[in-house]
């Protein structure tokens, strides 16, 4: 009897299927670590063109590969973004606590 690893949704973007997973608390762990030490030559376009998710999060939350990141419309890419919030709810409410702009003092 096989067991399920992760919980995951296939989506299709015209000819490309992607899988979404949900991430493990590892994974979570890993992308945080990253994301402390991050890479002295980091691009914009993957850091900032959505502001829910980074195209590096894509990567590890999907079967998709940098190639076809590249080969997809940004609206394309909001669908898949849809489907990691959707599997991934505790992550992006981790993200955004750690983003949380600070209270205003009085």
């Amino acid at each position: 009897m096989s067991q399920h690893l992760t919980n995951s949704k296939e989506i299709q973007l015209g000819s490309i299927a992607v899988t979404v997973r949900e991430m493990s608390v590892l994974q979570v762990r890993t992308w945080l670590a990253e994301l402390l030490n991050p890479q002295p030559q980091r691009d914009l376009v993957d850091e900032a063109l959505f502001t829910d998710c980074a195209i590096p999060d894509l990567l590890r939350m999907t079967s998709l590969t940098r190639e076809q990141v590249d080969e997809l419309r940004p609206s394309q890419l909001q669908e898949v973004i849809a489907l990691c919030k959707e599997l991934n709810p505790d992550f992006f409410a981790f993200m955004g606590r750690l983003v949380k702009p600070a209270a205003p003092t009085a």
